[in-house]
């Protein structure tokens, strides 16, 4: 069988060595999310695609990550399929659920209009028998709900009301049960956080920290006039000592714009000792970007942003502070809005496929999919705006159809691309940049082509 170097595999522009004389390149396979150390003849014969030059066992492990794939194989098309397929599964069933539509925040960068009220028990209830009529289904394998705002612990009570029901009902069922909760985690304490990883099933927490304490408190205000940085650090600081929780994740997201680009080196060497660099937790940089409002005077140009990113990187590297540099699974599935086994409901119970919709005033308008209240609803949500994304890929409609990272990207956000505001993620960029830091972290650095160190 005739076979080919795939069109999905990145080669370091970089040998890198150390000063005993070893010599490595790195291939990453975007179809596999795999990364592989190879010695640079090697990486010098898939850039010419010589797999004559490639030993047998090497090319084994190259089938293996995808790098190599059969001649005749039309790569995008094997890629598009597959992600159709994850995204017609029905053995997952998937709620984002609003307990509110109320924030306690004023971020001046978020696009969503929060009003106060409360569900009523009806609401309540049309909800959980929501939730457990796609747990009761034959194909039902996985249960997945995740909380969401305006900010959900504002919705507390909902949450200790409704969660409790699902895991109970997917232990009885014998269905796989997860959740996550994005937050911006000013509400929580010791005793409620308790409660929502023993009792509610919550195993991932996403709270958002923009910068040091005095510049995180301007970018994030309080409603209240307060500040939330300490709150957060210290509730999240003693759930680290705390061995029960050792299953759970913190994910501290930074959004960067114009206002806090320059204190991002300090947040993280704050972070890093107040003892941050733990195994449970996680580091995301993501820039400022439009949320069905215009943040044009202070988002940040994917290409600069991208530039100055590898620097933080680097520094959280330097400190420890765990960080994805490159996605190390691929992307089947591109977000809830592709796959009609996910649905949004927001805490005025309309329907959505797309996390972007609900709280904002035009989406609210345009964009409901149905109503939890609706007597004649579907098991499976209405077909949405973006359940085609698979298809506008391959026709063309973005330039993902040709991109080397769109297996670990999927198209990052077509809501954005319908827009015409491409959301293409940061390592698309800087991928070299992020490939040194790989090698770095094995204290590996580039060395020069003809493999001889610099005196």
């Amino acid at each position: 069988m005739r076979e080919k170097v795939s069109r999905y595999v990145v080669v370091s522009d970089h040998v890198y060595g150390d000063d005993d004389g070893l010599r490595v390149s790195i291939l990453y396979a975007t179809r596999t999310a795999q990364a592989l150390f190879v010695v640079p003849r090697i990486a010098d014969a898939v850039r010419a695609g010589d797999l004559d030059a490639i030993p047998p066992a090497t090319l084994a492990q190259l089938r293996q990550a995808q790098a190599v794939v059969p001649d005749g194989e039309d790569e995008l098309e094997a890629i598009l399929e597959r992600n159709r397929t994850a995204a017609l599964d029905t053995s997952t069933a998937s709620f984002i659920l609003l307990p509110t539509s109320y924030c306690n925040m004023g971020c001046t960068y978020c696009g969503q209009e929060h009003v106060r009220g409360r569900l009523t028990a009806d609401h309540r209830d049309r909800i959980r028998a929501r939730v457990l009529r796609a747990l009761r289904l034959p194909a039902t394998r996985h249960l997945n709900v995740d909380w969401f705002g305006a900010e959900p612990m504002m919705g507390y009570a909902v949450i200790r009301d409704l969660a409790p029901d699902f895991v109970r009902a997917a232990a009885e069922k014998g269905v796989d049960y997860t959740s996550a909760m994005v937050t911006n985690g000013s509400l929580l304490n010791a005793r409620n956080l308790d409660v929502l990883i023993r009792e509610c099933g919550i195993a991932k927490f996403f709270l958002t920290v923009d910068g040091p304490p005095e510049v995180h408190d301007v970018h994030r205000p309080m409603k209240s006039g307060r500040g939330s940085f300490w709150k957060i650090i210290r509730t999240v600081r003693a759930a680290l000592d705390n061995a029960d929780y050792k299953h759970v994740t913190f994910d501290f997201r930074t959004n960067v714009d114009v206002h806090n680009q320059d204190v991002i080196h300090r947040y993280i060497e704050l972070m890093a000792e107040l003892g941050f660099a733990s195994p449970n937790v996680n580091f995301t940089l993501a820039r400022v970007r439009p949320w069905g409002n215009d943040v044009s005077a202070i988002e940040l140009a994917g290409k600069d942003y991208a530039e100055r990113e590898l620097s933080w990187l680097a520094a959280m590297q330097e400190h420890g502070l765990p960080f994805s540099r490159l996605p190390a699974l691929a992307k089947r599935i591109t977000c809830p809005a592709v796959k009609r086994t996910a649905e949004l409901i927001g805490g005025n119970g309309n329907i959505f496929s797309c996390t972007d919709h609900p709280l904002v005033p035009e989406a609210e308008r345009t964009s409901v999919l149905a109503h939890i209240a609706q007597a004649d609803l579907p098991d499976i949500r209405p077909k949405g705006e973006f359940d085609d994304w698979h298809d506008e890929v391959a026709e063309g409609r973005s330039w993902c159809r040709d991109c080397v990272f769109l297996p670990t990207c999927g198209g990052s956000c077509p809501k954005a691309w319908h827009e015409g505001n491409p959301p293409c993620p940061s390592y698309r960029h800087n991928a070299q940049g992020r490939l040194d830091l790989m090698a770095g972290r094995l204290g590996l650095r580039p060395v020069p082509a003809d493999g001889l160190m610099p005196l």
